[in-house]
């Protein structure tokens, strides 16, 4: 599913990460640990297309991050740490306007993003604003984004930061359905 090699993101003098070599094959569980600066995020960034490194090699999901940046998208599931809202949109909506971007149509996508509500307990704020959503509430709606493709690799960044021991159960349970 994940594989590097030398893969090294600089800016300027300073490593944000070096050499780092993972093999990482489908099923598997992995979770980058480290202090703040580390280069956790960074390399997040980059095996989901969105950062490019300094040199080194990232293939995900067999695909290369420089030749097939695209395909990777469509095969990844991301959720970052922090992510845009957009005010005016409700939960439901939001869901769908990202089922959309990820070319899910018709009747499938109201299938879908009404699962993922259920899935991730907010299916009662599916007519909320998503700002009047706690961060518990909005990393849960992070969640059920990055899990609308039904994508084989996950990326989640932090995904159980401020999540109630209701929403670690929906998380853990999530984990392992998908496995």
């Amino acid at each position: 599913m994940i594989k590097t090699s030398n893969l090294t993101k600089k800016y300027g003098d300073l490593f944000a990460i070096q050499a780092i070599e993972l093999d990482l094959a489908a099923g598997d569980l992995f979770g980058f640990i480290g202090p703040n600066g580390a280069g956790k995020t960074t390399t997040m960034k980059i095996l989901a297309t969105l950062l490019s490194p300094t040199y080194g090699e990232a293939y995900v999901c067999g695909h290369s991050i420089y030749r097939d940046p695209k395909e990777i998208r469509r095969l990844v599931g991301y959720m970052p740490d922090f992510f845009g809202v957009y005010d005016d949109m409700k939960v439901i909506e939001y869901l769908e306007f990202f089922a959309a971007a990820y070319r899910i149509n018709g009747a499938a996508r109201k299938k879908i993003c009404d699962e993922v509500l259920d899935l991730v307990d907010l299916g009662y704020k599916r007519d909320a604003l998503v700002t009047s959503l706690s961060r518990g509430m909005t990393q849960r709606l992070g969640l059920a984004v990055a899990t609308l493709p039904d994508a084989p690799l996950l990326l989640l960044h932090e995904p159980t930061a401020a999540l109630d021991p209701e929403g670690l159960n929906a998380f853990y349970e999530l984990i392992e359905a998908r496995r």
